[in-house]
């Protein structure tokens, strides 16, 4: 069986890829391990900014599947004496349903889902992908294989090294999570995180409440339940109603894009590293995939020369505000428990300064601020210190990203000044 594109993944980044490209008229086909009806499901609600639906083109959340609408984002310090409230516009959505309402657009398309279909293997000519295997032996062509696999993606360790695509991710940027139902959901319209606990933070939504955190020695469960005791004795939740799961937190890769081959949403680390998220970010980066796939197919060149232009569109523009935050997410965990209680109370650390975090804005700081900063931060003089580095390093980690090579022969240049940039701050 022959297609113009395989998509491995049926969740939303593949499905938003599959949505844009068949709409264009192509042939499209997804497969994915599980029962077309389990495809996208996942206990606990998903947040979206409300932006995100119009930017992917396609149509919002309604009915039961809008669970709440946000207004603001609560963001605690570690021991729960002190927050900043920031205005952070989104809906809560049930993922699930989402996602089976966009595989419904899929096939009004007529794109062919491959259900109960599990990837064996990538297939190859010149060193090119051409199709792909799957485990009941079954080989499907294509012109261009789209993994959205996810995390644990197979066919990314299968590619050649000659891609220069990444095909693992250090322990280090594999953060856990743990969450359970809350027991009574909420009418709330906003969210609630708690930072640096245990290396990561705590979340609650009118649904579900749960921890993610870096560090693989702590254990998940215990830490939330502790916390919960300590901090918020009056959430209750439904211990049967729980979900373990991983996802990455750094910078997405460095190169997404091979001969014939191009990765999408967890599997290329399209995550939004101070929300955890990755739903919203990895269906912009399917938009953008979508265009610079159909713009190949048009010409007839599925080359990595051709895909490469997914690299440079990515990286100037979500990448970049991607990078940014990351760089801020480590400058705040990286202070200690009482330092980020003190920079919250003194605000040393703003509002803003959380805004931008999350949002990937550019701080500007005045020389005024900057003076009444260090006035309201005197008796710690370390944090503004190590805050003022962290916001340089982040723009200038930003800048980098905005100047990312328009050819494969720049890669390498561009990942060393990267790591050097990475490597100076900690």
């Amino acid at each position: 069986m022959t297609f113009d594109v395989i998509i491995l993944g049926g969740g939303p980044a593949g499905a938003t890829a599959a949505f844009h490209i068949a709409k264009a008229g192509y042939k499209v086909t997804i497969v994915d391990k599980a029962e077309e009806s389990l495809i996208g499901k996942m206990l606990g609600c998903g947040v979206m900014k409300t932006h995100t639906f119009s930017s992917v083109g396609l149509p919002r959340s309604q009915g039961k599947e809008l669970i709440s609408f946000i207004d603001t984002f609560n963001i605690y310090s570690p021991t729960a004496k002190t927050k900043k409230v920031v205005s952070y516009p989104s809906i809560i959505v049930d993922r699930h349903m989402m996602n089976q309402r966009l595989l419904g657009y899929v096939k009004e398309q007529g794109v062919v889902i491959k259900a109960s279909t599990e990837f064996k293997s990538l297939n190859f000519e010149n060193n090119k992908v051409v199709g792909i295997t799957t485990s009941n032996g079954e080989n499907i062509e294509a012109k261009i294989v789209i993994d959205a696999s996810g995390i644990n993606s197979e066919a990314k360790k299968q590619v050649p090294d000659s891609y220069k695509i990444e095909k693992s991710i250090a322990q280090k940027h594999i953060a856990r999570a743990y969450l359970e139902e809350l027991a009574n959901p909420e009418d709330i319209t906003n969210l609630d995180s708690y930072l640096a606990v245990s290396e990561g933070y705590i979340w609650k939504t009118a649904t579900d409440i749960g921890f993610g955190s870096i560090n693989p020695d702590v254990d998940l469960k215990a830490t939330l339940y502790k916390f919960m005791k300590e901090n918020i004795p009056n959430v209750k939740t439904n211990p049967e109603k729980n979900y373990y799961g991983i996802l990455p937190i750094r910078q997405n890769l460095y190169n997404m894009v091979g001969e014939g081959y191009l990765l999408v949403g967890d599997s290329a680390c399209m995550i939004s590293p101070m929300e955890g998220t990755g739903v919203p970010t990895s269906m912009l980066g399917a938009k953008i995939a979508s265009e610079v796939v159909i713009d190949c197919l048009s010409k007839n060149d599925y080359s990595q020369n051709a895909l490469w232009q997914f690299n440079v569109k990515y990286n100037k523009t979500q990448g970049a505000t991607l990078a940014y935050m990351d760089m801020l997410r480590r400058g705040l965990i990286g202070l200690s428990h009482d330092d980020i209680d003190f920079a919250f109370k003194q605000d040393v650390i703003t509002d803003k300064d959380v805004l931008d975090s999350i949002t990937g804005d550019i701080a500007n700081v005045s020389t005024l601020d900057k003076a009444q900063r260090a006035f309201r931060g005197i008796r710690r003089p370390g944090i503004l210190l190590r805050m003022e580095s962290c916001m340089s390093k982040s723009k200038e980690l930003k800048n980098h990203y905005m100047n990312y090579p328009e050819t494969f022969s720049g890669l390498d240049e561009w990942v060393k000044k990267l790591n050097q940039i990475n490597d100076s701050f900690s």
